[in-house]
């Protein structure tokens, strides 16, 4: 909400169909809310400088210096170099995950005996590709609404999402970025309750808060 209670007006909205991915470049203080549509679907999110420098989105940094798995309002998704690409600044769900890479078509193949099938990692990719941002980098998601846990074994295990229709994380940019959005499309297990829906990006420029 803005300080005077109102709900500010998107800039722009980006619908992306579910198994598909968009691209979007952020100024510094922009602010992209990620929206579960019909409820129960993860979003990968990748983010890039736009600055010409390689910095990227990394999982294990930012594990590392945030010493947990899981990311809260008012945590950073951290560079490698430990410099803040974005940051979560409201969250109607609080579960999210920072340990599984995207899903991709060799994952597929490979765990689940399917072939053909691409994954989030294609998907980001293709909508990265105008902005030179080849397949290899798209590697560290930040898994908005992926709801995971580390057994007692030491296993990762994937949960049904708790996010339900509506629900939205904002991140607000802290330096200029390049940030790819994909609907997940993983259906072969509890990763989108075995339902493939869609995700809307609403994104506010221009000094206006959601």
């Amino acid at each position: 909400m803005t300080r005077e209670g109102v709900e500010a007006t998107p800039t722009e909205t980006i619908e992306i169909p579910p198994a598909s991915g968009r691209a979007v470049t952020l100024a510094k203080g922009d602010r992209l809310r990620v929206v579960d549509v019909e409820g129960s679907q993860v979003a990968d999110v990748v983010a890039f400088a736009a600055d010409g420098e390689r910095e990227a989105f990394s999982q294990s940094f930012t594990r590392i210096l945030l010493d947990r798995v899981d990311v809260r309002v008012g945590d950073s998704l951290l560079t490698a170099a430990g410099e803040p690409l974005l940051t979560v600044v409201d969250d109607t769900v609080g579960v999210h995950d920072i340990l599984f890479g995207p899903c991709n078509q060799m994952l597929y193949e490979r765990v689940f005996g399917v072939s053909g099938k691409t994954g989030c990692r294609e998907h980001l990719a293709e909508a990265l590709e105008p902005y030179g941002i080849g397949h290899e980098r798209v590697t560290d998601p930040f898994n908005a609404f992926m709801n995971t846990r580390i057994g007692d074994d030491n296993r990762m295990t994937i949960l049904p999402p708790t996010s339900r229709a509506g629900d939205h994380v904002d991140l607000r940019a802290d330096r200029d970025v390049i940030v790819a959005v994909s609907a997940c499309a993983a259906d072969v297990n509890d990763c989108n309750a075995g339902v493939l829906t869609g995700i809307r990006l609403e994104i506010f420029r221009d000094g206006k808060r959601p």
